[in-house]
């Protein structure tokens, strides 16, 4: 596996998008740490608030070295 570390994923409040986005990590070697998701909020970034749509956030690590077959 690759040494690209933990990649985090933001995808739309859609179960069939979420699927796809844990099958294109499945499919890229990556491991899937935490799902985690949010309702619709308010955000306040640089003093400016703004509306936040609910969805999911996806924690994969790409850098997990692959287990030793003979333990």
């Amino acid at each position: 596996m690759s040494d690209d570390g933990y990649k985090v994923i933001s995808v739309e409040d859609d179960p069939k998008l979420l699927q796809e986005a844990l099958d294109q990590i499945s499919e890229d070697q990556g491991v899937v740490v935490t799902v985690v998701w949010q309702p619709a909020r308010q955000v306040t970034v640089a003093g400016e608030t703004k509306p936040a749509n609910s969805g999911y956030v996806v924690i994969a690590d790409y850098g997990l070295e692959e287990p030793d077959p003979r333990h």
